[in-house]
Formats: C-alpha cells, sequence, structure tokens
C-alpha cells in the first residue's frame, strides 16, 4: 500500500553534501524505516558515472547519494534499443550507477558484485570509482527519453517526462501492489527491500547492453546479471509476485 512504499526523485554528489556524518545520520534513518516495514526507493540520477559535478571537476566518478545508501532501494534507467517501439531494453546512459565513497560495500550484495567484477569485459579504469564501496542501482526501469511517460498536471494538462525520477516511482508502484498482495495474504509489508532483492535477482528483466557513460569516454557496462548500469534489470511482475508470497 501506498504508506508502506517511499519513492523520492531527488539526489546529488557524494562530494556535495554537507559532511560524511551527515550522510551516516540519513542512512540510520532509512535503517530505521525499513525496520517499520517501509520500502524506500531512490532515484539513481541522471547524469551517468560523473554526476552533477561532473567530468571535469574532479576527474573520477562522482557517485550519488541517497543513492549509495545501503538502506535503500536505487532505480537506474533504461532506454529501448529502437526509440519508436517498445522492445527489447539497454541502458539509458545517463542513469546514475557506480560505487559509494562513503559506504561499504554490505554483505548481501557481495557475491552479485564480485560477479560483475570478475566477468565484465569492458570495466573503466579502477582509479575513477571505489571497488570497495556500496554499488548501486539495485534496479531499473524506463527512463531514456524524455517521452518516456504521459502525466497529468494542472487540471488535466498532459506533460510528457522522463529520467530515473520518474523510473523510481515506476518500480515503487510495482513494490505497493507486490506489498498489498503480501498484506491480502495475511502477511507483513516488506520494508527494506535490497535483501530480498538481491536473493531473487533472477525475478527482473536483465539488461545486458549498454553503459552508463553520459557521453563521455567511459562508464559502466551493462551484463548478464547485476550490474551497475542497471542492477538487476527491470521487475518482471509474476516472478517477483511468487517470490513475494513465498518469502
Amino acid at each position: 500500500t501506498a504508506e508502506n512504499i517511499h519513492s523520492v526523485s531527488y539526489g546529488n554528489d557524494e562530494s556535495q553534501q554537507t559532511s560524511d556524518e551527515y550522510m551516516y545520520s540519513c542512512n540510520t534513518e532509512f535503517m530505521k524505516l525499513g525496520s517499520k516495514g517501509i520500502s524506500v526507493l531512490f532515484a539513481s540520477g541522471d547524469q551517468g558515472v560523473w554526476g552533477r559535478t561532473g567530468y571535469s571537476i574532479r576527474g573520477t566518478y562522482n557517485p550519488d547519494f541517497p543513492a549509495g545508501s545501503p538502506y535503500i532501494t536505487a532505480v537506474g534507467g533504461t532506454d529501448f534499443l529502437e526509440k519508436t517501439t517498445i522492445g527489447e531494453e539497454t541502458t539509458w546512459e545517463d542513469g546514475g550507477g557506480g560505487f559509494s565513497d562513503t559506504f561499504a560495500q554490505p554483505s548481501w550484495q557481495a557475491d552479485a558484485v564480485e560477479t560483475f567484477f570478475s566477468t565484465s569485459s569492458d570495466l573503466p579504469d579502477s582509479s575513477l570509482y571505489n571497488a570497495t564501496g556500496r554499488g548501486y542501482p539495485d534496479v531499473a526501469a524506463l527512463a531514456g527519453t524524455q517521452n518516456a511517460y504521459l502525466i497529468s498536471y494542472k487540471g488535466g494538462k498532459f506533460s510528457a517526462v522522463g529520467g530515473t525520477s520518474a523510473a523510481s516511482p515506476v518500480v515503487g508502484g510495482i513494490f505497493a501492489m507486490l506489498v498489498n498482495e503480501r498484506l491480502l495474504a495475511g502477511k507483513t509489508a516488506m520494508g527494506w527491500l535490497n535483501p530480498f532483492i538481491y536473493e531473487n535477482g533472477d525475478c527482473f528483466n536483465d539488461v545486458t547492453s549498454g553503459t552508463n557513460s553520459a557521453g563521455y569516454s567511459s562508464g559502466f557496462t551493462a551484463i548478464e546479471g547485476w550490474d551497475a548500469a542497471t542492477g538487476y534489470g527491470t521487475p518482471d511482475y509474476d516472478s517477483l509476485l511468487a517470490a513475494a508470497l513465498a518469502a
């Protein structure tokens, strides 16, 4: 239900936050929400691996916050290979993703990240990112065209929107339906989603092409399984429902 799912279309580079202590404090509050049965999702950002700070300022990738918090679910972006038809998805090149400079890699994603590093044939130079940090995004949804979603606002006017700010509430809506089905079955809400997601990575539509380079020379390339471009991919509702009811 709506009160159990919070999707937030906001973020900025970790390097632009007030302090590490501020981010740690927020992380603690996200953990508290999860323990109360509230699932928190954040957009992963719309500037690829380089973040809002950009390519020229730091010379390294700029991980996003709160997307890099272990206690939220980060939603990245996909695009259609053919822009005019619905079909196979690829990585949206502007979708945020990478590895936190602030939060260590949690145990529940260690196997997924290790597999990513050991099987990817096109990793960026290791000096550009913190390979021991929390990897994100966790999942993804369509974000890649400014005409991805048609929304109604201000008395019935319509506007087309895109980006991970649109992708995050889409995934949030899917998990809201899953929570509702669990409640109808006499189960609890899902709360902190990430352990469930990483235990059920095969319940997502894997995206295996494209990079989140944001038009620059490098980024993370999508491969089979989890990756730092689209996470596990886009939700497969039927598979997720079966897993959610079995959990």
